[in-house]
């Protein structure tokens, strides 16, 4: 009885944590911008913005494109690897680059393209990387490399709940390849669309790569300077959303393409026979060839080499730099942890914090079929919630925090929710990312043993019993992995921090930090520390390896 007890206190802590966070932006925003524009406010955006927007949208289809490139020789690997340490070192090794602060991968590429002698340079132009007014190209390329293991895993999970069927009867009379292209592919061509939708969205609304590659004319870039000039408006997240709304309205159109892939997806949580990152090789007859598919073959180690040099890229460029500096990289590592010492323990604790309440929100997003319609429907509109602040732009998201929490604190006082505590920046990355252990609650929900789940009603447990003793315990280890995915996702974000930090915190940002300083151009300190950055990285990539160690241990396998 004490354990149900604590699953409820954690369950009320999730639902406070949602409101105080998910909650404030989707009301906020429903709330300010439905009085319409500020007076002299012009709702149609100038020529100006749409030409930003042209940029942008062109930028983020070439990036989908790539990212949908990179993703195909991992996709081809995890589709004939089955189950063991093999699939999960690749999938372990494909999320590294997504977790990976995006400003490190375009840091990295902006110290390689000034560089002026050696071979690194003579390539560079062979190439034309520096040719003026590839610019836009050169962010989709860097954001292609951050953003390509969405449609990775995505379509990994999709061959498992459908393509499989397809890729079977095409490999009766083609190669592997052929098979999976022609006969695969087709089938899981909505979860596709989903996940080239999610990647082309996030592309958009990134604002800290193009700068970096000098392509500072785009949509996001803009918005930033749009989210510091609302604070001056009584209705900062209405101004915003007016500013905002030919993004918001692709956006929503990218969502409506994304429904039935969405839809598809939400239902694979009900298949228990099935791989949800991939299985074994399929024989010509039909029949899975454990045997061959648990040897590595070639494909799988090219898609790992691929993962490997993608994630190892900008810490062989940094190694490279750092070798090359004025100091000995013992000096530079000691000063980078000087400088950045408060913003990385301020840094850590908002990781923390996003993770501990993300899976209190998760654990409330579970119900079970006897409870009453109206928890059903509060889990339903908390999932929907976390998804539709997930995809909204940071901007919105850190404007609609930073205008709540600081109304709500008196600005003469000595301490106050906004200025002195990581709450609002905290519930900013819960807007962003608890969407995440909150979907792996509801689709492994679907999978608990009906046996458990019938043995607890002959014992006579019901409602939050059976919650707390048969299905929590089987969803703690991936859902801990989820919210530990979402922490780290928390300490390389930027766009929404930098609006929401606290100003009177004893630290900020890490990430903003050396975001800013990245635009300085080459300094010892900030290299070191954007090397540093990708250790929260590794940490997703061993968040997803407990993920699918717990999904493992929930299908029995």
């Amino acid at each position: 009885m004490n354990f149900v007890h604590f699953v409820r206190v954690v369950r009320w802590l999730g639902w406070v944590a949602a409101a105080a966070s998910v909650g404030i932006v989707l009301v906020a925003l429903v709330y300010e911008a439905i009085s319409g524009p500020h007076a002299g406010q012009d709702w149609w955006p100038a020529a100006r913005i749409w030409r930003q927007l042209r940029t942008t949208v062109w930028m983020a289809g070439a990036s989908t494109l790539l990212a949908f490139l990179l993703a195909l020789p991992a996709v081809l690997a995890l589709t004939q690897t089955a189950h063991g340490w093999p699939r999960r070192l690749l999938s372990s090794m494909i999320v590294v680059p997504l977790v990976t602060m995006p400003g490190v991968f375009a840091y990295a590429w902006m110290l390689l393209s000034t560089q002026r002698h050696g071979i690194i340079a003579k390539l560079l132009g062979i190439v034309g990387w520096n040719t003026p007014g590839l610019e836009a190209l050169q962010s989709a390329w860097v954001m292609a490399t951050w953003l390509w293991p969405i449609p990775a895993l995505v379509m990994a999970a999709s061959f498992e709940h459908g393509g499989r069927v397809g890729y079977q009867l095409a490999r009766l009379d083609a190669s592997v390849t052929a098979a999976f292209l022609r006969g695969a592919l087709p089938m899981m061509r909505a979860p596709i669309l989903a996940a080239l939708g999610i990647t082309l969205i996030l592309s958009a609304t990134d604002s800290t790569v193009p700068p970096l590659m000098a392509a500072s004319d785009v949509w996001a870039v803009e918005m930033m300077a749009q989210a510091s000039t609302s604070a001056r408006f009584d209705r900062p997240v209405g101004y915003l959303f007016w500013q905002a709304w030919p993004m918001l309205a692709l956006i929503a159109l990218v969502v409506l393409a994304a429904l039935p892939g969405l839809r598809a997806m939400a239902q694979w949580g009900e298949s228990h026979d099935s791989s949800d990152l991939g299985g074994a090789t399929a024989s010509p007859g039909g029949n899975v060839d454990r045997s061959k598919a648990r040897r590595p073959g070639i494909t799988w180690v090219v898609s790992c080499l691929l993962a490997a040099g993608i994630t190892i890229f900008p810490i062989v460029v940094f190694a490279i730099e750092l070798g090359s500096g004025r100091s000995s990289l013992t000096d530079t590592l000691s000063t980078a942890a000087r400088t950045f010492r408060n913003d990385g323990l301020a840094t850590l604790i908002a990781g923390f914090l996003t993770g501990l309440f993300a899976c209190c929100i998760s654990t409330a997003a579970i119900i079970d079929p006897d409870d009453g319609w109206a928890a059903r429907l509060a889990a339903r509109v908390l999932t929907a919630g976390a998804i539709v602040t997930a995809v909204l732009p940071p901007e919105l998201t850190g404007t609609a925090l930073a205008s709540f929490y600081s109304r709500i604190s008196d600005p003469l006082s000595r301490w106050s929710v906004y200025d002195c505590t990581p709450w609002p920046w905290t519930a900013a990355m819960l807007a962003r990312y608890a969407f995440l252990p909150v979907c792996v609650a509801n689709l492994l929900n679907r999978r608990i043993p009906e046996g458990l789940l019938g043995q607890a009603r002959v014992d006579g447990t019901t409602g939050l019993g059976r919650i707390a003793h048969v299905r929590w315990p089987l969803l703690a280890l991936p859902l801990a992995a989820a919210a530990m995915l979402s922490g780290c996702l928390a300490i390389s974000e930027v766009a929404s921090s930098v609006l929401v930090q606290p100003p009177r915190f004893f630290g900020g940002s890490l990430a903003v930090k050396v975001d800013m300083q990245m635009h300085y151009g080459r300094q010892d300190e900030t290299i070191a520390m954007s090397m540093m950055l990708i250790v929260p990285a590794m940490l997703g990539a061993s968040a997803v390896l407990m993920l699918l160690r717990g999904r493992s241990r929930l299908m029995g396998r």
